[in-house]
């Protein structure tokens, strides 16, 4: 997933109009449109493993990390690194971006929901959980419909429709999140025999019915978002990809170890190459002059390149935390307070 989103958005940045007419363009959008489920599945697949709720403390920190994860999610969308020019000169479209619902903010609110489900439902909540990602399945096309963000405040409205500019709001995101923790206890802490055995048969069973409602559906419901049978098919797809990555790290295929790597350090990977592709509040892009200006064998030698550079903050961070993680988490804490000190104090 970490390696479609680089290479998504780097068709998404760099492509020039000429090549996003193609019809290659339209089908890695439709792959590059499984790397925000595949996230969101994954972070709850990870909540569901545990067989009972996390001990207070690491309940606490687990929710100091999200709420972190959160702040980052803003951060990377702030227009000015000043919170009053923010307020005073972001233009109507820099506030819809800011306070948009992202990724990052799917995961976070969703993944601290499920912190308050495993307080209140113990080890039933799971359970609660995917019945609750069913409700949120069911209810997305009527939340779309009605678009209840227009009418509230743009910092709670944003999480619920795409209205006013979310990509991915709680309906129906945040049913991956409550779906991967359900197929966390009931997948994934089997023996591997029936692990493997029952990831087929639901990602299978999760196709088909994605696939009859699909057909139910159509010309009722919208199919690209809002509809029950993209959900599901998504889901589906994830269970069968889970099976198709466990086979190949058993077997041990090359590039597994690399890919693993990314997938440890997903939050990094993903800050970091946006701000070379798009820029942010500390400057703009270095790859911006070659925005919507290359072809699909130039656009490729670009992410060829970035790869190595990717891997190698991946892999410092990764190392440094293993051999010294009160300096790392110390190092997070510093960054995290000197961005805020430096956004609130900055006049303009």
């Amino acid at each position: 997933m970490a390696l479609v989103m680089v290479q998504g958005h780097v068709a998404e940045a760099l492509l020039s109009p000429v090549s996003r007419a193609d019809p290659l363009y339209q089908l890695q959008n439709v792959v590059h449109g499984s790397t925000a489920p595949g996230f969101l599945f994954a972070s709850g697949f990870v909540a569901g493993l545990p067989r009972a709720p996390l001990a207070p403390r690491a309940a606490l920190r687990r929710a100091r990390r999200l709420l972190f994860i959160l702040g980052v999610g803003y951060a990377i969308h702030l227009p000015y690194f000043s919170l009053w020019k923010t307020l005073l000169e972001a233009t109507p479209a820099e506030g819809a971006a800011l306070f948009a619902c992202d990724a990052l903010q799917a995961i976070a609110v969703t993944q601290l929901l499920a912190l308050v489900l495993q307080w209140a439902f113990g080890r039933r909540w799971a359970a609660v959980g995917g019945l609750l990602a069913a409700l949120v399945i069911v209810a997305t096309p009527a939340v779309w419909a009605a678009q209840p963000s227009r009418s509230l405040p743009r910092l709670v409205g944003a999480y619920l429709d795409p209205a006013t500019g979310s990509r991915f709001p709680l309906f129906p995101f945040s049913a991956f999140v409550l779906a991967g923790a359900l197929a966390g206890g009931v997948i994934g802490r089997q023996d591997p025999r029936t692990r493997r055995r029952r990831a087929v048969l639901w990602g299978l069973a999760l196709s088909g019915a994605g696939l009859v409602l699909a057909w139910l559906l159509e010309g009722r419901v919208e199919f690209w978002g809002p509809s029950p049978a993209y959900v599901l098919l998504r889901l589906g797809g994830l269970v069968l990809l889970l099976r198709a990555v466990e086979a190949a790290a058993v077997r041990g295929w090359p590039g597994v170890g690399s890919l693993a790597l990314l997938g440890h350090e997903t939050l990094l990977v993903y800050v970091l190459h946006l701000c070379l592709l798009f820029g942010g509040v500390f400057g703009p892009a270095p790859l911006w002059p070659w925005a919507s200006r290359l072809g699909f064998g130039a656009a490729g030698l670009v992410l060829l390149g970035m790869l190595p550079v990717l891997l190698a903050a991946s892999w410092i961070w990764h190392r440094w935390k293993a051999r010294a993680p009160g300096e790392a988490s110390l190092l997070l804490a510093f960054l995290t307070v000197a961005f805020a000190f430096e956004l609130l104090t900055r006049p303009w």
